[in-house]
């Protein structure tokens, strides 16, 4: 029989379940461990269940309905079968059993939606010890779901988990993860009857695996790839597809490999080559051994600062998913004695929430800054990124000590030894975690590492209960020793490199140069406006609960204001801290790192514009972001290089523009330098916040627009609703220009899916405006976007014959070239241009709308992309009008985000008033629920996925389709698998079924439909080519026609064809470069499907779709995917 567990147990582990069947088949005994935290997680649980069967009963006075868990089975499942029948208020222990799946939900409550039972249906609830849910939860409520939904003829819309500690419980729509289930119990299903043999790959569960050292001793007996330090997975797949399947194979291989082994790089091979030479070595001499790497600048042991008395060593324990945002519950910090024969100080500081997190993390900071002012020399010293990052996190996400952290990152006083040790020896260790190298300095644990795994897997299931359960108190001391051991063991590790670093020296002849020293003092005072923004925060958030479940709606709104205040700071810092990363790597680290372009080699001048000459660089093929970046930066010399002209990523070549005079070096290397000043906004959003903090944030006054967006409060009009007004007009176009017309400062959002014409309805709505004598803003995340909605503008006025007269504030070519449009030479011509009456539209970014001289200047003001233009943005421009608009689509292109910030800040405008909804309520907003764009069946999986069934296509648009021989013909979705292996972000294989498609879209006879009824030819232009990587783009345009429109989804929102193909590029999940947030992209998938007229194409690897996910999110972004294939015809 199978559970959700077993479908759990497969989604983290195939060869678990391949144990698991063989142990109930009785060929293997499973090796048991005493685990001491298991009785008591089994306690917790319970009474957590118990406590919510008490709340149901007793606090809300609801009908329980218990099934008896000491009847078998089949019997069980009756009971719960005749309660559901029976319209029970709330069925505890609910059985199910069908074919050979069993299992009992927590409960199923009672909601009133209509099924196949009457008037009523049921959604399924379970308890949970976490703090936020896990992806095994969501399983285990699939899996109760898909049985319910067949008993009572309906699908729940949402299905709930009852958090521990107090938490609010969460809530889950159905669809958004259903798919997924399905697609997962499927491959359970057909792995489990077909036997496959399956091999133990190493994966997270290991750690804590009851089979696990079953597995180990598979591996050594097999001399396994995957006991290679630092192999991955798909350098072990290619080493076998080339019969190298041992580590002693692949230490002894000659390089270079004849024939050349394709899919690992030539410098990733030796580095996999070297180190299993000295593994196999190792062990032939029977102990530990390593190896010195040759000496370079700042790198390796060169980059250890001289040891100081004040050195401290740190390590936290935390866990990524005991809230939404992960605990840091332990901080760890061990000391120099000022006694040099004393032992070092070990101080622990635990943290069970939230609020602990920020008063120890403020501590800690503390206690940091005045050890620096005694030690100026001291340094942290840490092993791995991972305490680094959650210093970074911590600060954004509670706002605080930023100024602090920025000045130790930039005096470099943390020390990473794990960057030292990677890039200054080799080791025969299986694993260059720290735990593996405590041999080569003889370091031994006071905690055995099982036990310390054991105790971590517990607390982390009871970290909600917090310090008060005694029963804890066993496995925090386990804990606390563990994080001990791991301090002093990075003490005994920085003293032995130390040593090393002699060694080195004695062998070269010669001193090692230490880092150089870094000036950790800010370029600017920044003080007096500091205790200005601490000031205003302080009043907004005086009287707020610390818990957010305390808090009303007003005092939500007061603390978000209070966090955006210095959102442009932590985004600056966040910027600067990126820069001066990528300034750090060498020429092959920006090559291969996603965000700049390395490589580079002069070609000559191209062209000549006025004073300035255009040069040509020549790239080798990778993935970049540099097209994105505003301002690019030679990282050797930290300042401008010119003007990017073009990239073209068929040649691999990019063209930048300088003055001819320019004696600047040409660079072998590009950076984005994203940083710009941000005064007029932090001063706008200062003032808010201070008007607030004055006068409150509801009722009469200034700056009321803003105020409603933060507590999202409905659009108020000056009569009637929006539901009333709405239901007056056929057309939402006319609705929406008596709506605005009607607005009373107040915000209006308005949700346009794909083609749906929110540009034609948001020009139209400001004509309608200024031919009621209003005036109106438009602003946007850029000039471009900008100028497009202007020149729409343009064309509606013509079209409706009112004359309007606009004024643009832009310096680029980005500007709108309609005669109608002024260039604005200064910012200050907009203002008085909107006074003097010279002009009724007014168009600029945010920088402009900011600013004190542009307060009231318009009567409305439109945001356009408002999905991706941050809260915090929007909040400081809206002190321009009297109301404000937001166009946009946050289920689209969301907002580039590069900084941490408290919870809510982080969102953009649109996705704020959404609050985690797919779609606008027809209360608080517009939805433009017709698509002028999409056919019918490509519309049908754009709106379930993506709007909650409400986008609808509109009726002429079912004449699209695509008239073709084979498997294109027609409309709707395609699947095309590529097999292929070790591909990040370039896919040739996909390169090449891409260009077979292309060519026969193209042969003669091929023609498309469109909604007037029309036949044409299906010509190049008419075939839009996506995929997510510049490095695939470049891949695709080389095997494809000159003119092929090929480019990431960035390049084309707002763009249509009739066919669309979306290379997904990546070979496996583990492969994804920038990973799952940004391959796996809901919004990024919905905007490349959805430029299809006539036929979509999703061309993958299978694979890629066998996800291990580990959160709800993971699910939730590859269950769009699950149910793309679970619509389309495959190819």
């Amino acid at each position: 029989m199978f559970s959700p567990t077993s479908i759990a147990d497969f989604l983290a582990c195939q060869h678990l379940t391949a144990l698991n069947r063989a142990r109930a088949a009785g060929e293997i005994k499973k090796p048991f461990f005493p685990d001491p935290g298991l009785e008591l997680l089994k306690k917790l649980g319970l009474a957590h269940e118990q406590a919510y069967l008490r709340y149901s009963a007793e606090d809300r006075g609801l009908e329980i309905s218990k099934i008896p868990d000491e009847i078998s089975w089949n019997e069980a499942a009756a009971q719960t079968v005749a309660a559901i029948h029976r319209g029970a208020e709330v069925i505890y222990q609910a059985t199910f059993i069908t074919g050979q799946w069993h299992g009992r939900a927590d409960f199923l409550i009672r909601v009133e939606k209509p099924s196949g039972l009457g008037d009523w249906s049921y959604e399924v609830v379970e308890t949970k010890l976490a703090r936020s849910t896990k992806a095994r939860a969501i399983i285990q409520l699939c899996f109760y779901t898909d049985l319910l939904s067949t008993i009572q003829g309906v699908v729940p819309d949402y299905m709930h988990v009852v958090l521990g500690g107090g938490a609010q419980p969460e809530k889950f729509s159905v669809q958004r993860y259903l798919a997924y289930f399905r697609k997962v119990r499927r491959e359970f299903e057909a792995a489990y009857q077909a036997k496959a043999e399956t091999y133990p790959e190493p994966v997270e569960l290991c750690r804590v695996c009851d089979w696990s050292s079953v597995c180990d001793r598979r591996w050594r007996d097999d001399d396994h790839l995957t006991l290679v330090a630092g192999i991955t997975r798909n350098q072990r797949k290619v080493l076998v597809e080339n019969r190298i399947t041992t580590v002693a194979e692949l230490g002894r291989l000659a390089l270079p490999a004849q024939p050349k082994i394709e899919g690992i790089g030539d410098r990733a091979l030796l580095t996999i080559r070297e180190q299993a030479r000295l593994q196999v070595k190792g062990r032939e001499e029977g102990h530990h051994i390593y190896e010195l790497l040759e000496p370079a600048e700042e790198k390796g042991l060169c980059s250890l600062p001289l040891p100081s008395q004040g050195d401290m060593f740190l390590d936290f324990e935390g866990d990524a998913f005991a809230f939404e945002q992960g605990l840091e519950y332990l901080f760890g910090v061990v000391t120099l004695s000022d006694e040099p024969a004393a032992p070092a100080v070990y101080t622990p500081a635990w943290a069970f929430d939230r609020v602990e997190e920020k008063n120890a993390f403020e501590d800690f900071i503390a206690t940091v800054m005045e050890r620096l002012r005694r030690y100026p020399d001291m340094h942290i010293y840490h092993y791995g990124a991972y305490e680094e990052t959650a210093i970074k996190r911590m600060a954004g996400q509670h706002a605080t000590c930023g100024e602090e952290v920025d000045q130790l990152l930039r005096g470099n006083v943390l020390v990473d030894l794990f960057r030292a040790v990677q890039q200054g020896l080799r080791a025969s260790v299986e694993s260059y975690s720290i735990k593996k190298l405590e041999p080569l300095y003889e370091f031994t644990r006071d905690v055995h590492l099982l036990d310390a795994n054991l105790a971590l897997q517990t607390f982390q299931a009871v970290l909600v209960f917090g310090p008060g359960d005694e029963d804890l108190d066993e496995i925090r001391k386990a804990i606390e020793g563990y994080n001990r051991d791991d301090c002093v063991s990075t003490l005994r590790l920085r003293d032995w490199l130390e040593e090393r670093r002699c060694e080195l020296e004695a062998s070269t002849g010669a001193p090692l140069p230490r880092p150089a020293a870094k000036e950790s003092e800010p370029g600017e005072d920044l003080s007096a406006y500091l205790e200005r923004v601490r000031a205003v925060a302080d009043r907004l958030t005086v009287d707020i609960p610390a818990d957010e479940t305390e808090r009303t709606e007003e005092q939500r709104g007061r603390w978000l204001l209070a966090q955006l205040i210095e959102w442009h700071r932590r985004e600056d810092k966040s910027a600067w801290w990126e820069y001066f990363r990528l300034c750090k790597l060498n020429e092959e680290e920006l090559q291969r790192d996603k965000s700049s372009l390395g490589g580079l080699v002069y070609l000559g001048p191209v062209d000549q514009v006025k004073r300035s000459i255009v040069h040509r660089y020549q790239f080798p093929l990778q993935d970049h972001a540099i097209d994105r970046a505003p301002t690019v930066h030679d990282p050797r010399t930290q300042s401008g290089v010119g003007t990017i002209v073009e990239i073209d990523e068929r040649a691999l070549t990019i063209d930048i523009k300088r003055e001819a005079s320019s004696t600047v070096p040409h660079p072998t290397a590009l950076i984005p330098y994203e940083i710009v000043g941000s005064k007029v906004l932090r001063e706008s959003l200062l003032q808010l916040g201070s008007w607030v903090a004055d006068n409150g944030i509801s009722g009469q006054g200034a700056v009321q627009a803003a105020r409603r967006l933060l507590l999202r409060q409905p659009p108020r009009l000056k009569e009637g609703t929006l539901l009333e007004l709405s239901a007056r007009h056929q057309q939402l176009v006319d609705a929406a220009r008596e709506v605005v017309l009607a607005m009373d400062n107040s915000v209006l959002p308005i949700q346009g899916p794909p083609g749906s014409g929110k540009t034609y309805t948001g020009a139209r709505m400001i004509v309608e405006l200024v031919n009621q004598r209003k005036r109106v803003g438009i602003t946007a995340v850029s000039h471009k976007v900008i100028s497009k909605l202007l020149g729409e503008v343009c064309a509606a006025a013509r079209e409706a014959c009112v004359t309007v007269q606009a004024i643009q504030r832009v310096d680029s070519d980005d500007g709108c070239d309609d005669a109608i449009v002024k260039r604005a030479k200064n910012n200050e011509a907009v203002p008085n241009a909107l006074a003097s009456g010279e002009a009724q539209v007014a168009a600029g970014t945010v920088w402009l709308w900011s600013r004190d001289d542009m307060a009231n200047a318009v009567d409305v003001l439109f945001v356009d992309e408002a999905g991706q233009m941050s809260l915090a943005n929007v909040l400081a421009a809206s002190k321009a009008a009297g109301s404000v608009v937001l166009l946009g689509d946050p289920q689209q292109l969301d907002q580039p985000q590069r900084g941490v910030h408290p919870p809510g800040a982080e969102a953009s405008a649109l996705s704020h008033l959404l609050n985690g909804r797919a779609t606008i309520g027809e209360d608080q907003g517009l939805f433009l629920s017709e698509s002028w764009r999409l056919q019918p069946d490509v519309c049908k999986f754009t709106s379930e996925v993506f709007y909650d069934s409400r986008l609808l296509p509109r009726p002429e648009n079912e004449r699209q389709r695509l008239n073709v021989s084979g498997p294109l013909d027609g409309t709707g979705l395609r699947f095309a698998p590529v097999n292929h292996s070790g591909n990040q972000s370039e896919s040739p294989e996909e390169a090449e079924r891409v260009a077979e498609m292309v060519a026969r879209l193209l042969q003669d006879g091929t023609t498309w439909t469109n909604k007037k009824g029309e036949v044409t030819r299906l010509l190049l232009e008419h075939i839009l080519i996506v995929a997510p990587y510049n490095a695939q783009v470049s891949a695709l345009a080389q095997s494809l026609p000159v003119g092929a429109r090929v480019g990431t989804v960035d390049k084309f929102q707002g763009q249509e064809a009739p066919v669309v193909i979306y290379s997904m590029t990546t070979s496996t999940p583990e492969d994804a470069p920038r990973g799952m947030e940004f391959l796996y992209s809901s919004n990024r998938l919905n905007v490349a499907t959805s430029r299809a007229q006539c036929v979509t194409v999703l061309v993958a690897n299978p694979v890629l779709f066998d996800v291990q996910c580990k959160t709800p999110r993971q699910i939730e972004l590859v269950n769009a995917f699950c149910r793309y294939l679970e619509m389309a015809q495959s190819m």
